[in-house]
């Protein structure tokens, strides 16, 4: 037998299932109390018993309260209010950077030759001009990022 038999006679069958569950779906659930109190549901009541028919509903629900509360985000409390020029300060503090800005400007200061790569990709040496102007940048970022 080839697959593809096999994936047909398999769809076929999963149909079958499918549209015989529907069946049960659309049966009547009734309830219904005993003599002693105790309440029943079924299909069939008993012939001696007044019994309710129940309204059944089939997929899904709809959200209760509590779903609805949890599923909404929790609001957080807002800070006292900070000078922003502080905050912002604060935000570029960066030990990190600070170390690398340190490192270049050391290299900057050497009398070493330094290579960067200009506009159309080609490696060229820094003209001193070029060289004070890096130097004042990186002195820019020192000052922002070290404490």
């Amino acid at each position: 037998m080839k697959f593809s038999h096999i994936v047909k006679l398999a769809g076929i069958a999963l149909v079958g299932v499918m549209l015989s569950q529907q069946g049960f779906a659309k049966e009547k659930v009734y309830t219904w109390t005993d003599s002693k109190g105790t309440v029943h549901y079924g299909e069939r009541p008993p012939k001696d018993v007044k019994a309710t028919l129940v309204q059944t509903r089939t997929g899904h629900s709809d959200p209760t309260p509590a779903q609805i509360a949890a599923s909404q985000p929790k609001a957080e409390p807002t800070p006292p209010a900070e000078d922003p020029r502080a905050v912002q300060a604060a935000a570029l503090k960066n030990p990190k950077r600070c170390a690398a800005a340190k490192e270049n400007l050391n290299i900057l200061n050497t009398v070493a030759r330094i290579r960067t790569t200009n506009e159309q990709g080609i490696v060229v040496p820094l003209t001193e001009e070029d060289k004070v102007q890096q130097r004042i940048a990186t002195q820019k970022v020192i000052d922002q990022t070290c404490e």
